[in-house]
Formats: C-alpha cells, structure tokens, sequence
C-alpha cells in the first residue's frame, strides 16, 4: 500500500478546494491520500448548512471574507494560516477499522489524537469525532462518501486567531423559529495546540504523518509527495 502525501504551499481557498476534487481522482485501490493544508482567513461551511445562521455576515462583508461550502458534512469552521486542516482519503471497499462510515472516521481521528499527544497528554475525543484539550474544542472533523471514495476533512487550531474566529462565527446557541436547516453547528469553547506546548505546524505535520505511517505499517519509500502548485493540472499522472 502507498501514501500519497500532498502537502502544496497554497493558502489561496479556491485553489484549496479543487485541489481537493482532485485527491478523489488520483486515489486508487493500491493507496491512501493524505493532505495538510492551510487557507488564509475565510469561513467554510458543512454540506447542509445554511450562511445565514451559521454566519455574521455583516462582518465577513465588511471585512472582505469569503465564505466556502464544502461537500462533507459537519459544521462551520473558521480558516486562517493558523489552522492545519487535514483531509484522508480511501476507496470506500478499503475497510480500515470498520464497514461503518463514522467508525471508520474515528479511527482516523485517532490517528490523527496520537500525533497530537506527543505535544499535549490530556486531549481526547469526544462523541461527535472532535478533539478536546481540557474540555475546549481543538479539532473537528466531517466525511463523506463519493465517487466510492471515502473521504475525511479535520480542522486542527494550532496558532489560530480566536478573536476573529469569534467574531466570524454565529455563536447563537439556538436558530430562529421555524428555520430550516438540517445541521446546526454544535457551540464549544476553543483553544489552540500553542497554548498548550511550544511547537509549529510543521512540526505537528511530522507527528501526524509518521503516526499515519506507523497506523498502516507503510514505509518510506512507499509515500508519494506531491508538493507541486500545478498539482491540479497534473495530478492524473499519479
């Protein structure tokens, strides 16, 4: 088995996310597909959440925010380079922990809490797939299945702005009456990964890659990098 290892200096979202269109075209039976990215400041949605409540939007205007929707489930999340977003991606008959969508996802968070730990002990994952560090939210995480594909996105708070993701994000705990939308943001206290232990996003990149190496026995010599910008151009030669 390989590891495609795609890891591409871009911070501009609407690269961000056709290259992610693009991780499901080049995952094939024989591998794995792991990406860290970051984006600068925007705000990005679950599949079946509607801006109007999950957003301020007089201040992303205002402040010339854009906001994303992506095609996993979840809730809203705020981006900026202080925050390591992490996708994986399968075929979806490639059964790693379990034929069971969310208990496969788990068992990439936990991957993914291993890394983490060798930073900062006390986190764990709560019921709904997030990581928290002393009862605030430092990661979350969405999934989906397409294209046969099985395909997970986290968002880690490494060194993020929390004032402006405070000011971004509709922290009402309850929607208007009568609103339609099938999946409401769950509200939780949030920290970062810095707060807690000196380190950078490269160096929780490593963590998290080798805990990914050690989890699927791969080694070395069967992880494919690609951290080339034309990467959407050319990813079908992979």
């Amino acid at each position: 088995m390989k590891l495609i290892l795609v890891d591409i200096p871009n911070f501009e979202p609407e690269i961000n996310f056709e290259i992610e269109k693009k991780i499901l075209e080049i995952c094939k039976p024989d591998s794995f597909v792991l990406r860290f990215w970051q984006n600068n400041p925007c705000v990005v949605l679950g599949k079946f959440q509607e801006e109007e409540f999950e957003v301020n939007l007089k201040y992303t205007k205002r402040n010339n925010i854009p906001i994303f929707k992506r095609f996993t489930g979840g809730g809203t999340v705020y981006h900026d380079r202080g925050n390591l977003n992490i996708t994986f991606c399968k075929e979806k008959e490639n059964i790693l922990f379990s034929k069971y969508i969310l208990e496969e996802a788990r068992g990439i968070t936990e991957i993914i809490l291993k890394g983490i730990k060798e930073f900062c002990k006390n986190c764990e994952i709560e019921e709904r797939n997030s990581i928290f560090l002393e009862e605030k939210k430092i990661l979350g995480s969405a999934v989906a299945q397409k294209n046969n594909k099985f395909f997970y996105h986290a968002s880690l708070l490494v060194n993020s702005n929390l004032k402006e993701l405070k000011k971004v994000i509709n922290w009402e705990e309850e929607y208007p009456k009568n609103t339609r939308s099938p999946i409401r943001s769950k509200r939780s206290k949030v920290t970062n990964l810095s707060s807690y232990a000196p380190l950078t996003i490269d160096m929780v990149k490593e963590k998290i890659l080798n805990n990914f190496l050690q989890s699927f026995k791969i080694k070395e010599n069967n992880v494919i990098k690609i951290y080339n910008n034309n990467f959407i151009k050319i990813g079908n030669n992979f």
